[in-house]
């Protein structure tokens, strides 16, 4: 293992043990609550869930518990997915030009219900990585970066990461209920706040090219179009999920 990523892997580590601990807070803070609460003032007793979840926060497992109107859960995504971000990059012929987003996603949130299936949720999202690229070249293929096109042979390939926070708030919409008895099917649709991203590239080519101060200038330039152009989808990070769930309780 290299450095780079001993190091890496230490930072998420770190970045989740923090997130795990406003979790458990977050849990403790609502178990506290539900504890110090005559189940008679809601109408209800307490009734838990556990079930399975997909979307744009990945696939995987989720938990619940609820106490008349309020609500607790928390879940774990797994999203293996590249696109395909040719376009992107304004390539003209390529061997390969993958974009990929991060593996893992952790939610804990709290539900609030209006009434009916309808309710009102925010909470916190935390992924342990970031957007990534990889581009790799044909020999004939020219790139765009910076506002200069370079012709074939001077650039091989590009990697980039676009950089944005960890942990981050979310909102969010919900028809139908997280934890009652049986089985049951729950949507949830809105957004998570990841703020401004930075995006760092590095290539590989002839070192006559890449090696310039020119060059620099160019990177750091496409850097600056890619945050840019990307702000939008790296800013706000859609939430749409489907969860089948069997609840006991209640």
């Amino acid at each position: 293992m290299s450095t780079k990523q001993r190091v890496r892997g230490f930072v998420a580590i770190r970045g989740f043990a923090a997130f795990a601990g406003v979790a458990a807070a977050a849990v403790l803070a609502g178990a506290a609550f539900f504890a110090g609460a005559a189940p008679e003032a809601f109408g209800q007793p307490v009734s838990f869930a556990v079930g399975a979840r997909g979307g744009t926060v990945g696939i995987g497992p989720e938990v619940a518990v609820r106490l008349g109107p309020v609500g607790l859960r928390g879940g774990y995504g797994l999203l293996p997915l590249e696109l395909d971000a040719t376009d992107f990059y304004k390539i003209d012929r390529v061997s390969s030009a993958k974009l990929k987003l991060p593996r893992d996603w952790y939610t804990v949130g709290a539900d609030f219900y209006m009434g009916g299936f309808f309710r009102l949720g925010g909470g916190l999202l935390y992924k342990p990585g970031d957007v990534s690229a990889d581009v790799a070249l044909d020999p004939g293929a020219r790139i765009e970066l910076g506002g200069h096109t370079y012709e074939p042979g001077e650039v091989g390939s590009v990697a980039g990461v676009h950089k944005s926070r960890e942990t981050a708030p979310f909102a969010l919409v919900g028809f139908g209920a997280s934890a009652p008895g049986g089985f049951g099917v729950s949507l949830d649709l809105g957004v998570a706040f990841l703020g401004d991203a930075e995006v760092d590239l590095q290539a590989t080519g002839a070192a006559s090219v890449i090696d310039t101060d020119e060059f620099r200038r160019r990177l750091e330039q496409e850097e600056e179009n890619i945050a840019d152009r990307a702000a939008t989808y790296l800013k706000y990070w859609p939430i749409a999920s489907v969860t089948v769930r069997f609840g006991f309780g209640g």
